[in-house]
């Protein structure tokens, strides 16, 4: 396949890194002229500026995985359903057939007050952030191209280790939140989950892609300051991000496509973090 990854960030980087090793033409497209993994063809162009999106033409596939440039409204507009919409736009007038994969998130889904969210559960997003992502969708289901919408839970794994470097630090967590549910998705079972529903012809229109073992915010944390030897720090309104939603958030209809995650639960993707062996297996 001719594949085309928008945005050659930490995620994007590591699909392309992936369908470059199974054979594919890969391109990477990014705003900055820093190196793309082996084997993919850098193309640089901004999805904020449609004049800047010289594509090539015949792909058969587009990962739009890109990131936002600030955390605010303006930004995640721009990055989301109008990034998105220029690079329809493009893809319009050289790959008409091609298929669209839209990295999207679980926080389009708000808050459930711990109940399990599923494909079928009607978005409720609270934040600006899910409101854009939402849209984005949006903009994906209205358009002519053939594509799938994957919802991300919380990304964590090599260079994503917030909560491992927090615990480090001292830094303490919000007491009140504790009790949430909380979902996520090793980097690499992300990236493994995206090609894979490339391969997948009859994928649905949106999936979540999260871990199949949600897990209270007091089990991981408490987890993780015992395998880093640490005191786990609460307080009443600490200094860290906004810790989210409480919500379940079922992988189900991934794993019926025949998916297997490699991180079936955090503490799987944690231990190959800190270079510990899984359970029952010697050596890494």
């Amino acid at each position: 396949m001719r594949i085309l990854i928008a945005g050659l960030g930490d995620l994007g980087a590591e699909v392309a890194r992936l369908a470059a090793g199974e054979g594919h033409e890969v391109f990477g497209l990014r705003r900055s002229a820093a190196p793309a993994p082996g084997g993919v063809a850098l193309l640089q162009g901004d999805v904020t500026e449609p004049s800047t999106l010289d594509l090539p033409p015949a792909l058969d596939l587009v990962v739009y995985c890109v990131a936002a440039d600030a955390r605010d409204e303006g930004a995640y507009r721009r990055a989301y359903p109008e990034g998105l919409s220029h690079v329809l736009g493009a893809l319009t007038r050289e790959s008409p057939e091609a298929r669209v994969l839209f990295v999207s998130s679980t926080g389009v889904y708000g808050d459930a007050a711990g109940a399990w969210v599923d494909e079928d559960t009607a978005p409720a997003p609270e934040g600006f952030t899910g409101r854009a992502m939402l849209e984005a969708e949006a903009v994906l289901e209205g358009s002519a191209f053939r594509g799938t919408s994957l919802r991300l839970g919380g990304i964590y794994g090599p260079g994503r280790t917030f909560l491992l470097d927090a615990i480090r630090s001292g830094r303490p967590f919000p007491a009140e939140t504790m009790g949430h549910w909380t979902n996520r998705i090793h980097r690499d079972d992300a990236a493994r989950a995206i090609l894979h529903v490339a391969a997948t012809p009859s994928a649905p229109p949106v999936l979540n892609v999260v871990d199949p073992a949600p897990a209270r915010r007091a089990g991981v944390l408490e987890w993780l300051a015992t395998q880093l030897g640490r005191a786990l720090v609460t307080a009443a309104a600490a200094p860290t991000r906004s810790p989210g939603a409480d919500r379940r958030v079922s992988s189900r209809r991934l794993a019926s496509t025949g998916f297997e995650f490699h991180f079936p639960s955090f503490k799987d993707g944690y231990r190959a973090l800190l270079g510990e062996p899984p359970p029952g297996r010697e050596g890494s």
